[in-house]
């Protein structure tokens, strides 16, 4: 879980406003307070009464009161956000997890009657908003200083009650979310995904089928609609990479760079580098387990081998984010023909990867169902049975035409 909390403002109604609203890009679903400093405040969403300028004055009442002593900028909001993979959590979860990062970070102390007052709302499955006023029954401002440290802390310790991912957070590796502007842009050019996160895709894609740092780069740089820049020390040795997607500029016209790290955290050039030489083949001759070459022993090396093989590549990536599994998709591409005549094996896959990228993914029932099904059949005969694949189309007659 990640928490953002923002500078503070001077406008209750503003935020509130924004939280109840569709969102920048009508991302906002059901908004509801989940939980707030009394079960007595109006609770606009679920109550068909209470409106917004209600809820606004009396999480504003302690402010007015104490007049010029309050501070200009007294609102404090911070949102929690699950990560992708999380189960989603019930509106109670969500209602204990906000009272817990209330008191850990001294906004709203468990049991204390002078505590800031506060809502908590959802509007999305994934994360909360906390709103407090930072004026205490008392008139004082609360003794919130290192409220981040501490909701932080909090949040590790919630992950590991809770079942949920744990974040590393000496490196931060949750992905930035999109910005405003780039949910706008996707929108303007008909994309479902901005551009940060089709990169990240693409990325992540060549990460697991490359077997080192220079083949990950020579992925990426083999890749269909990606423009990307290869930086390096004086020395001549790889410091880092930035990648574009083609098409994405800028006010000027030119490409919209982002810089690995700003991608996500854990796909810097270093710890992908680190990454990759820690599995590199050993001089034992033991290596990890490659896509490529488990997916054709007999082939891997003349694929490889092929100029194409880069064509084949970004078929595969389009085909992971269209959510099909990049391995499993390659399987069904050897399984429809043999590929001993062929002149490009590489030519001949992308063609057939592309084919079966079309088709909707596979559901996890789905995919659950099949690796039972192979299980069964190497319990029974000691090894795999090959996927059943129709393929769509002529098969046979476009393969001739391009080998």
């Amino acid at each position: 879980m990640i928490a953002n909390i923002v500078k503070p403002g001077h406008k209750t109604r503003g935020v509130l406003n924004y939280l109840y609203g569709p969102g920048r890009t009508n991302e906002h679903t059901d908004p509801h307070l989940v939980a707030s400093w009394d079960s007595f405040a109006p609770y606009p969403g679920r109550d068909p009464d209470a409106t917004l300028a209600q809820l606004t004055a009396v999480l504003d009442l302690r402010v007015k009161q104490a007049g010029d002593k309050a501070p200009k900028d007294h609102v404090w909001h911070c949102s929690i956000r699950a990560a992708p993979e999380d189960r989603p959590l019930s509106d109670d979860k969500w209602a204990t997890i906000a009272r817990r990062v209330l008191n850990a970070t001294g906004v709203a102390p468990a049991d204390d009657p002078d505590a800031c007052r506060w809502v908590a709302v959802r509007h999305a499955d994934d994360h909360i908003h906390i709103v407090a006023t930072k004026v205490r029954g008392d008139l004082r401002p609360p003794r919130n200083w290192n409220d981040y440290l501490r909701a932080d802390k909090e949040l590790a310790a919630i992950e590991k009650e809770y079942g949920l991912r744990q974040v590393l957070r000496g490196d931060r590796t949750a992905a930035k979310r999109p910005t405003r502007a780039e949910q706008e842009k996707a929108h303007r050019t008909d994309h479902q995904t901005t551009a940060r996160e089709r990169l990240r895709v693409t990325v992540r894609t060549a990460v697991s089928v490359a077997t080192s740092p220079e083949e990950f780069l020579g992925i990426l740089s083999g890749t269909v609609g990606v423009l990307i820049e290869i930086q390096r020390f004086p020395s001549g040795d790889i410091r880092g990479y930035k990648i574009a997607a083609a098409g994405d500029t800028n006010a000027a016209g030119e490409p919209v760079w982002f810089s690995s790290s700003k991608l996500a955290p854990d796909l810097s050039f270093p710890q992908i580098r680190e990454r990759l030489t820690a599995t590199e083949p050993q001089p034992s001759g033991h290596s990890r387990p490659n896509p490529w070459h488990q997916a054709a022993p007999t082939h891997a090396q003349q694929i490889l081998d092929d100029p194409a093989w880069g064509a084949l590549t970004a078929a595969l990536i389009d085909a992971a984010t269209a959510g099909h599994q990049p391995e499993r998709i390659l399987q069904q591409a050897l399984a429809q023909r043999h590929l001993d005549d062929a002149r490009s094996s590489a030519q001949i896959l992308t063609w057939r990867v592309i084919r079966l990228g079309q088709r909707p993914a596979p559901s996890a029932r789905a995919l659950a169902a099949q690796a039972r099904s192979n299980m069964s059949a190497t319990q029974r005969h000691g090894h795999p049975t090959a996927e059943p694949c129709r393929p769509q189309g002529p098969t046979g007659s476009s393969a001739t035409r391009i080998r």
